[in-house]
């Protein structure tokens, strides 16, 4: 069949060559790429010069590389076969190898070892003689125990041995078009750069044979995926070589829809094009939060596939599209926050039924299956929409939003994925965390009003959008450190109404504390604010040697006029890592938190608070909980750092370069980072030992030149580790863990 873009309309092709050539379906829809690449080579193929013969498309899975390369077959009319790289892959599988020739039966055993080769297991090497010579299972087991026999018969006579060329050699040698896929993950870059010299439109290939030319005909298509785990950089002298290159993303969206009703047929085009609305999102939203996997047309075809089977589309979402993409719950989260903010699934619903009273009676969320829930560790089932929104009376259990949740606290989200009705159970989970936070120490509430209804909502949306921005701040920064690879995400917790029931007692433990230095450090702060010498400054016109046993260098005193007002901003880190379970370290840290939060509420010093874990999962190696911005104010404050607990590992550069970059660009006469841990920084695969002291120290090296003062304050076993990482200068030791929030306010003020 003639195309316009044929090629090779004077070759003569052999009954299996012409077999090979791809001939499109009907549900194949032509893209303006397509016609692009296959109108460059035509272009150019009668100019020896400016000949196009390489290819690159580099692109998503479920981009549509592999499809555009059969396409090419197609429209160039040339025999399609393809080569899928892997990480072990060596020259041998480039070019092929040499293999041995029983003397006996020359033709067929070497067909049969042919077929072996290609194989790596029992299994695999039975089936392909099975299918080889179309004979069952039991028959090929004869058949290789035959060989065998004859081989062993046979030992003491010479073995001949036969060149058997590669795919790759062979369809370079009879001009077909080659796909090579996914030569990225080859782990020995040498092995494609191997291929330099076929690449030429005039190339050869040195084989044991002989020297292979390239045919003139031959066209190589590279299709790779785009920065995947397991990926490398495709090599630069490969890269160079392709006189044509493609970024495969999505098709537009009327495309998009064209294909899947040309592939699935359904007719319901406001639908499809809904659920193509929501794949780009889902796509979109992945790569804004680095989560790895992809919503692509593969995804798209096999989620339209059940609307035209009759399944729930917003049930099979899930497995079709989400769960391809992240099983992660967090990560979850963000999709479906991603969702809920566009109101897509809400147009998807009122497309599938324009009736607005039925779709909100058919909102009914997902039950998952009893298999699911185990692996996803869940044991509750969620409650009602109707139990949820009793809460702001009844107090049944108190629990706030599910806006972000880390993998080890339930939420709603966690124990039943809903759709489209998902907002308004958090939405009532929050009214009752309001409620709470109104109503603390009360036995008994009373309801919410519209305004506290409209704070809420402007609330949580500030706590979405605030997340969103922290994430994409918190991945900048890691950009050129060793851990721009490693999975970050930054949470901001979440609480319940016990646990700002928890947080007014604990806050009753150390309010006559903190009141009392806060009295304390008034008359400082005044004195420091007049025209007479204020206390504890770097230079100054006196020294104050009663000072020197406090060791911090501030041994002078120097005059401050009244407008000089002095400030500190405070940031504080705190290691969340499993082994603060022991002797009761997260209690202390916990509560010192807490002391920290209000002494600094009360004499207005900005406050930034993080508590950090590592390898909670495979994607999330590093966590960071954002208990306060400097921006935030103080609200929900004390029942966040409830939460607060022991969970995995702690790659403490990580949020110690966080929050230096953001104390650093505050303005602030004194900024003062202090940093909680009770051991040494330890993460997978090897942050640990000296790796991660010079990372810490280079964050500290690079701040304290922007006046960044850092203090380490150790409570556990590996003190004198934590001495030797942070220095002498800036270690502090924490010896009795039950006046810990008192001691670390009274350090606190030497630096107002």
């Amino acid at each position: 069949m003639l195309t316009p873009f044929e090629i090779t309309n004077t070759r003569v092709f052999s009954r299996l060559e012409k077999q090979m050539i791809w001939q499109k379906p009907q549900s194949h829809q032509t893209s303006e790429v397509e016609i692009r690449v296959a109108s460059e080579i035509k272009n150019n193929w009668d100019d020896s010069e400016m000949k196009i013969m390489n290819v690159l498309l580099e692109g998503d899975a479920g981009s549509g590389k592999t499809q555009l390369a059969k396409a090419l077959s197609y429209d160039l009319q040339l025999p399609y076969t393809k080569v899928t790289c892997f990480a072990d892959m060596d020259k041998s599988d480039v070019f092929g190898a040499l293999l041995p020739v029983v003397t006996t039966d020359d033709e067929s055993d070497g067909e049969l070892l042919e077929a072996i080769y290609q194989t790596d297991s029992l299994d695999a090497v039975l089936k392909l003689i099975a299918q080889h010579y179309s004979i069952t299972i039991e028959q090929a087991k004869t058949r290789l125990k035959e060989l065998i026999e004859r081989i062993d018969c046979n030992e003491q006579e010479v073995v001949h041995y036969k060149f058997y060329p590669s795919e790759i050699v062979r369809a370079i040698e009879k001009g077909y078009l080659l796909e090579i896929q996914e030569p990225t993950v080859i782990r020995d870059a040498s092995v494609l750069v191997a291929l330099n010299s076929a690449l030429e439109p005039n190339g050869m290939l040195n084989l044991p044979t002989g020297v292979i030319k390239r045919h003139p005909d031959c066209v190589i298509v590279i299709t790779t995926n785009r920065n995947y785990q397991g990926n490398r950089p495709l090599n630069e002298s490969l890269r160079d070589r392709m006189q044509h290159a493609e970024r495969m993303d999505l098709p537009a969206l009327e495309v998009m829809v064209e294909r899947a009703v040309a592939k699935t047929g359904v007719a319901n085009l406001a639908v499809v094009t809904k659920m193509a609305e929501v794949i780009r999102l889902l796509d979109e939203t992945a790569k804004a939060n680095a989560i790895k996997g992809v919503a692509g047309m593969r995804s798209y075809f096999y989620w339209v596939n059940t609307f035209k089977q009759g399944q729930d589309i917003f049930e099979s979402l899930y497995p079709k599209v989400i769960y391809k993409l992240t099983t992660e719950p967090s990560e979850i989260t963000l999709l479906q926050e991603a969702l809920d903010d566009s109101k897509l699934l809400i147009l998807l619903r009122e497309a599938l039924n324009p009736n607005p009273t039925e779709v909100l009676k058919d909102i009914k969320g997902r039950k998952i299956s009893a298999a699911e829930a185990d692996l996803r560790n869940i044991t509750e089932e969620a409650e009602s929409e109707a139990v949820l929104a009793s809460l702001a009376t009844e107090d049944k259990d108190g629990s706030l939003d599910t806006s972000d949740s880390t993998s080890d606290r339930q939420s709603p989200n966690e124990q039943s994925i809903n759709s489209s009705d998902e907002k308004q159970a958090e939405m009532a989970g929050e009214k009752a965390a309001h409620d709470g936070a109104s109503h603390v120490g009360k036995e008994s509430d009373e309801g919410i009003s519209s305004e506290q209804n409209v704070d809420i909502k402007a609330y949580e949306k500030k706590e979405k959008e605030l997340r969103k921005e922290l994430n994409k701040t918190a991945r900048a920064t890691m950009k050129g450190t060793i851990h721009e690879k490693e999975g970050l995400i930054l949470q901001r917790p979440t609480f319940t109404k016990e646990d700002m029931k928890e947080a007014a007692v604990l806050n009753q433990s150390i309010t006559p504390v903190v009141d009392r230095l806060v009295k304390k450090i008034a008359d400082i702060l005044e004195n420091e604010q007049s025209e007479v010498y204020g206390k504890g400054k770097y230079s100054g016109t006196r020294f104050d040697a009663s000072r020197v046993a406090y060791g911090d260098y501030r041994t002078f005193d120097k005059k401050t006029p009244p407008h000089e007002k002095p400030s500190l901003a405070l940031a504080v880190r705190i290691d969340e890592s499993g082994s603060m379970l022991k002797d009761n370290r997260i209690d202390s840290a916990r509560l010192a938190a807490l002391a920290v939060a209000s002494f600094a509420k009360k004499i207005s010093i900005p406050l930034m608070i993080y508590g950090d874990t590592a390898d909670l999962s495979s994607r999330e190696k590093t966590s960071i909980y954002s208990y306060k911005e400097f921006e935030d104010d103080f609200r929900y404050l004390e029942a966040k750092l409830v939460t607060m607990k022991p969970r995995q590992n702690n790659r403490d550069g990580v949020p110690l370069r966080l929050l230096s970059q953001k104390l650093a660009a505050e303005n602030a006469t004194t900024k003062l980072l202090i940093n909680i841990s009770d051991g040494q920084p330890k993460a997978l695969p090897d942050y640990t030992g000296d790796k991660a002291k010079n990372d810490i120290q280079t964050v500290m090296n690079e701040f304290e030149r922007q006046g960044v003062i850092y203090l380490a304050a150790a409570i556990g076993d590996d003190k004198e580790a934590i001495k030797n990482i942070f220095g002498s200068q800036r270690f502090i030791d924490i010896g009795d863990l039950t006046t810990f929030p008192e001691d670390l306010i009274q350090l606190i003020s030497r630096y107002l």
